[in-house]
């Protein structure tokens, strides 16, 4: 075979080159439209991985990122040689000092970005009984980094399955796409964070009365249309001035923020908590009916009631915190979110005039519009 010359080499660099950056082009470019679309973290995390694999061209791969309140280093998405999504899996610890892990190694800095056409002796000599490999083995290493300097995972890559074997221009194009990938997760969370700030209650961390009352109406509309059920109930701190005046108001905010945990606690994934402002609270809940939204109210009243308070000088004197509860349902004899909205307003009023420390469990149609309004507070 003739050798090629210094011209020829140089020619088939200048094409693989190109050819590498006409394929980061292409990634950078999904990247960007997967930003601008509404997704979830792993709808983009999904994103990320199938890039890896078939954009760069590699049998399987896995996301690391580092969980700095648990010190671990954990795989939160892979794909295998078939093309199959992995989700949460295998945890490494994270420390500061050098040698503890490859992973830990690789977010403190103390090894680069590399890569091996090695590792087929290690895999035949470290699969367990079952045949499964004990350990992560990958051909390529690199870290995932923001603002170019700080790493917060690894992205690893092997091609154990096709035997390709890298080059040095692989390695670069892993750690240029490890860097944009850095990029899409910071600015997913920078979002998010953003987005909280908007929907969030800055005390508590539940839902805002914004939230609120956008969701209702949407669910409000939601079940009419499919005639389903939805609950709602409204929780009001008993006495809570009293907590104010004489513990403080940071007693009293601990008193609120024990309160929504509580709630959020003792509720299901897909019901809604959000404060409405001050010592009230709002909770909906979804494909729940009249039976149901009782049963979730006496059990809120219990866990409320029954929980130890965060201020120490009302665990002193024996206080307790307690709430007064109204509840609405959405039947067909109601036509809008302002009616279930009036029904557990009354329900509430009732139950404070009642004495407090209760739920009041009588349904009522509020009355329609032009009527005597007796809704109010105690």
């Amino acid at each position: 075979m003739k050798a090629l010359s210094t011209k020829d080499i140089r020619i088939k660099k200048l094409l693989q080159e190109k050819k590498v950056l006409g394929q980061e082009v292409l990634m950078y470019e999904r990247l960007m439209e997967s930003m601008r679309a509404d997704n979830s973290f792993e709808d983009i995390l999904e994103h990320l991985i199938k890039l890896v694999t078939q954009g760069l061209g590699y049998d399987r791969a896995g996301i690391f990122l580092a969980d700095w309140d648990r010190n671990i280093g954990r795989r939160v998405i892979g794909i295998d040689q078939n093309g199959k999504v992995e989700w949460a899996g295998k945890e490494y610890p994270l420390s500061a000092v050098k040698g503890t892990n490859w992973v830990s190694d690789l977010v403190h800095g103390y090894t680069k970005a590399y890569y091996t056409n090695n590792r087929q002796k290690k895999i035949k000599n470290s699969r367990g009984e079952d045949g499964d490999m004990r350990d992560v083995f990958c051909n390529a290493l690199a870290p995932i980094t923001i603002s170019g300097q700080k790493i917060i995972g690894v992205i690893a890559v092997d091609n154990l399955f096709s035997s390709r074997r890298l080059k040095k221009s692989d390695l670069l194009s892993l750690s240029n796409f490890a860097t944009q990938a850095g990029l899409v997760i910071e600015s997913f969370r920078q979002h998010e964070k953003i987005k909280d700030m908007t929907i969030k209650d800055w005390l508590t961390g539940v839902y805002n009365r914004r939230y609120f009352d956008n969701y209702l109406q949407k669910e409000v509309n939601r079940c009419r249309r499919y005639k389903r059920m939805l609950g709602l109930l409204y929780v009001d701190l008993d006495h809570f001035k009293h907590v104010n005046d004489t513990y403080g108001h940071p007693a009293g905010d601990q008193v609120i923020r024990h309160v929504a945990r509580t709630l959020v606690q003792q509720l299901r994934e897909v019901d809604v908590v959000a404060r409405l402002g001050g010592d009230e609270f709002a909770v909906l809940l979804p494909e729940v009916g009249l039976d149901g939204t009782r049963a979730v109210g006496e059990k809120l009243l219990r866990a409320i009631v029954g929980s130890v308070p965060p201020v120490e000088a009302m665990r002193v004197k024996g206080e307790k915190i307690t709430v007064s509860i109204g509840m609405g349902c959405l039947t067909g004899q109601m036509e809008s979110s302002h009616e279930l909205v009036k029904a557990a307003d009354q329900s509430l009023y009732q139950a404070k005039s009642a004495g407090r420390n209760r739920m009041d469990d009588a349904f009522r149609v509020p009355e329609k519009a032009g009527s005597k309004d007796q809704i109010g507070r105690a």
